[in-house]
């Protein structure tokens, strides 16, 4: 025996909160966790050999939730899961530096299994001005105080997301609630 349930919309049973909806085309269209910030234009000086915390521009692009927090530039869903991060920092080296380092971090750890950290490194001074990923993963947030941020770090001073066509942005989404 086959049943068909007609709906465009499903709500929870509690205070009637639309949870997804199906749209005219098929397809689900659930209330997803995610955000997306960029980096345009910010000049944000870098010192060298110091973990400094990105800057991105006060509103961001995408934030379903509403939990950029802006003045301290820190992601801190308040929906408790797994989260998948990514995003690139676009870097002027003032210098050709031998070493630059990118860290997404949870909860400003810039080291351990709390840090998602990518390093560029070479036997001499090789690396110039571009974009440059940042290290992809995930992280389970407990959905009240956990928060991500993305420091840098060079040996030498540098500035962050300048004024060449291609912005930093940093983004990330809820991949499984817990």
């Amino acid at each position: 025996m086959t049943s068909i349930l007609k709906v465009s919309s499903i709500q929870d049973p509690t205070n009637s909160n639309t949870a997804l909806t199906i749209g005219t085309n098929g397809l689900i269209q659930p209330k997803q966790v995610a955000f997306q910030v960029t980096g345009t234009d910010l000049d944000q000086s870098i010192s060298a050999s110091t973990d400094t915390t990105i800057q991105f521009d006060a509103s961001p692009a995408l934030d379903t939730g509403g939990y950029w927090d802006a003045g301290n530039h820190r992601y801190t869903p308040q929906v408790a899961g797994w989260y998948f991060f990514s995003g690139l920092i676009r870097m002027r080296l003032n210098n050709i530096n031998s070493v630059l380092q990118l860290v997404t971090s949870k909860n400003g750890t810039v080291n351990g299994s709390d840090a998602l950290r990518l390093q560029f490194q070479f036997d001499a001074d090789r690396l110039n001005n571009g974009a440059y990923p940042l290290p992809s993963g995930m992280f389970h947030l407990n959905g009240s105080t956990d928060y991500v941020e993305v420091f840098v770090n060079t040996e030498e001073a540098a500035t962050a997301s300048d004024t060449a066509n291609t912005v930093s942005l940093f983004s990330g989404f809820l991949v499984h609630a817990t």
